[in-house]
Protein backbone atom coordinates (compact mmCIF):
# COMPACT_ATOMS: atom_id res chain seq x y z
CA UNK A 1 0.00 0.00 0.00
CA UNK A 2 1.01 3.48 -0.69
CA UNK A 3 1.11 6.29 2.40
CA UNK A 4 1.67 10.02 2.07
CA UNK A 5 4.01 11.79 3.73
CA UNK A 6 2.51 15.61 3.88
CA UNK A 7 4.61 17.91 5.90
CA UNK A 8 1.97 20.48 7.91
CA UNK A 9 3.03 23.82 9.97
CA UNK A 10 1.38 27.24 8.55
CA UNK A 11 1.32 25.91 5.20
CA UNK A 12 0.44 22.16 3.99
CA UNK A 13 3.26 20.86 1.43
CA UNK A 14 1.76 17.66 -0.14
CA UNK A 15 3.79 14.51 -1.15
CA UNK A 16 2.78 13.62 -4.17
CA UNK A 17 4.94 10.50 -5.06
CA UNK A 18 4.75 8.41 -1.13
CA UNK A 19 6.24 5.56 -0.65
CA UNK A 20 4.78 1.57 -0.16
CA UNK A 21 4.65 -0.10 2.76
CA UNK A 22 3.27 -3.10 3.59
CA UNK A 23 1.93 -2.29 6.93
CA UNK A 24 0.63 0.85 8.13
CA UNK A 25 2.79 0.40 11.51
CA UNK A 26 5.62 0.79 8.87
CA UNK A 27 4.95 3.81 7.48
CA UNK A 28 4.49 5.48 11.07
CA UNK A 29 7.72 4.20 11.71
CA UNK A 30 9.21 6.54 9.09
CA UNK A 31 7.25 9.38 10.11
CA UNK A 32 8.49 9.38 12.78
CA UNK A 33 12.14 8.26 11.52
CA UNK A 34 11.64 11.39 8.91
CA UNK A 35 10.65 13.46 12.16
CA UNK A 36 13.71 13.20 14.15
CA UNK A 37 15.32 14.10 10.49
CA UNK A 38 13.28 17.61 10.48
CA UNK A 39 14.42 18.35 14.46
CA UNK A 40 18.33 17.72 13.71
CA UNK A 41 17.74 20.06 10.40
CA UNK A 42 15.45 22.77 11.82
CA UNK A 43 17.25 25.52 13.98
CA UNK A 44 13.78 27.18 15.67
CA UNK A 45 11.06 25.47 17.44
CA UNK A 46 7.90 25.20 15.28
CA UNK A 47 5.11 23.55 18.01
CA UNK A 48 2.71 23.06 14.82
CA UNK A 49 5.58 21.09 12.51
CA UNK A 50 4.22 17.52 11.86
CA UNK A 51 4.35 14.99 9.39
CA UNK A 52 0.83 13.61 8.58
CA UNK A 53 1.16 10.03 6.98
CA UNK A 54 -2.04 9.61 4.27
CA UNK A 55 -2.85 5.69 2.73
CA UNK A 56 -3.33 5.76 -0.97
CA UNK A 57 -7.19 5.75 0.07
CA UNK A 58 -6.99 9.14 1.35
CA UNK A 59 -7.10 8.02 5.12
CA UNK A 60 -5.14 10.05 7.43
CA UNK A 61 -3.36 7.13 9.56
CA UNK A 62 -1.25 9.18 11.74
CA UNK A 63 0.19 12.59 12.52
CA UNK A 64 3.58 12.87 14.16
CA UNK A 65 4.92 16.21 15.77
CA UNK A 66 8.46 16.92 14.75
CA UNK A 67 8.95 19.27 17.94
CA UNK A 68 6.87 17.08 20.81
Amino acid sequence: MRFYFNVQDKLKIQDEVGREFSLASDAVIFAKRLAEDMRCLETVVRPTLAIEVVAENAERIHREPVFA
